[in-house]
């Protein structure tokens, strides 16, 4: 049965790309998620930022918009393509037609170690009349209400 599913999305991408083994691998690795996308289907659509490219939907949810991720550094010495980092993040937020939602994270574990974060520096760039900061500094998580533990059973 996989192997049939694999078949079905894969022949047609295969079929365009020919003979050229490097443009079906570059097509391959850049997204043809958006080839197995049904856009009747009454579900949440999980998509890579290459993915959603002249793809459009009502309400948008960009997680992971701290420096360190867009852009992405995830090695030391490893060249960062600035331009197109910008640019990807820019396609996300555009497949936004009614509201667009970019998460930070003040803290994420990351190979196991827990560490501050920033948010990304090209959010800086979006004007901020349009952003609505919800629970994103220090003095509205501290006036929010001490958490309840809730007792042990045993």
């Amino acid at each position: 049965m996989a192997v049939r599913t694999a078949a079905d999305v894969l022949g047609p991408l295969a079929a365009k790309c020919g003979t050229d083994l490097d443009r079906f691998l570059d097509e391959l690795e850049l997204g043809t998620e958006v080839d197995t996308w049904d856009p009747r289907a009454d579900r949440i659509a999980l998509l890579t930022l290459h993915a959603a490219k002249g793809l459009e939907f009502p309400v948008v949810f960009i997680a992971g918009c701290d420096d360190g991720l867009l852009p992405l550094r995830s090695w030391r010495g490893s060249e960062v393509d600035y331009a197109e980092e910008r640019r990807l993040l820019f396609v996300g937020m555009t497949r936004a037609t009614t509201r667009l939602t970019l998460y930070t994270a003040a803290k994420r574990t990351l190979r196991g170690e827990v560490t501050e974060c920033a948010p990304s520096p090209f959010l800086s760039s979006v004007d901020q009349a349009l952003i609505d900061r919800r629970g994103g500094d220090a003095q509205s998580r501290a006036r929010k209400k001490p958490r309840v533990q809730q007792a042990a059973l045993f």
